[in-house]
């Protein structure tokens, strides 16, 4: 992915050096603004970056709102947003972040890692959900098969979160302990957690709807 084009928005000099410093060793096209309302006008024009990095606390506004205003253009929702903070740390700041539609939030001082982790996880989804759009776009399936397809979903994401849990139960079991890999497991059960709850939620829905037969009674 190292021909991806990311958008780093900051306007302190010392962050953005370090983010583009981190991410120009992966070979990643970097663009830089230090304003957030240029943002706006930019990818309205070309809105064909991969991912945006966005800070929170910028000078002219805040990330989040602008967060939002990305995800909520149909031009430019397709954007992954990952939002960066040194100031609103706390878990409101991260939950509002994250309900505005950003993929991530991550915190100051950045770490390599994290950074490099992140941005590779969120360019590969983005990847994957655009060849699932365009394999949808070509096949263009009924609003019936769309049901049918979503009241399977449960069992086919539980496998490989299971498997996702089990893998991540080995790696802390075979790592020292830490409380650094306490909290990494437990945020990867968390997010976990969360995917399936909402798949199963999604899932009843779609059987609740299939089974009422309100599609029939609809045609």
């Amino acid at each position: 992915m190292g021909e991806a084009r990311i958008l780093v928005v900051d306007d302190d000099p010392v962050s953005m050096a370090v983010v583009h410093g981190l991410l120009d060793r992966e070979g990643y096209e970097i663009c830089k603004l230090e304003m957030g309302a240029p943002l706006l006008d930019l990818i309205a024009i070309d809105p064909t970056f991969d991912l945006i990095l966005l800070d929170v606390m910028l000078p002219d506004t805040d990330g989040i709102t602008l967060c939002r205003t990305i995800k909520s253009n149909p031009r430019t929702e397709h954007i992954p947003v990952v939002l960066i903070s040194g100031f609103r740390t706390d878990d409101r700041s991260i939950r509002e972040g994250l309900e505005a539609g950003a993929e991530g939030y991550l915190l100051k001082p950045i770490e390599d890692v994290a950074l490099r982790a992140w941005v590779r996880a969120t360019l590969h989804i983005s990847v994957l959900r655009r060849e699932l759009v365009n394999r949808m776009s070509a096949t263009a399936p009924g609003e019936e098969e769309i049901l049918r397809r979503f009241a399977k979903l449960s069992h086919a994401v539980n496998n490989p979160l299971q498997a996702l849990y089990a893998t991540v139960d080995i790696l802390a079991l075979s790592l020292p302990e830490s409380d650094e890999i306490t909290a990494l497991t437990n945020d990867i059960f968390k997010h976990a957690e969360a995917v399936a709850k909402l798949v199963a939620e999604a899932s009843l829905h779609a059987k609740a709807l299939v089974g009422s037969g309100a599609l029939a009674r609809k045609g």
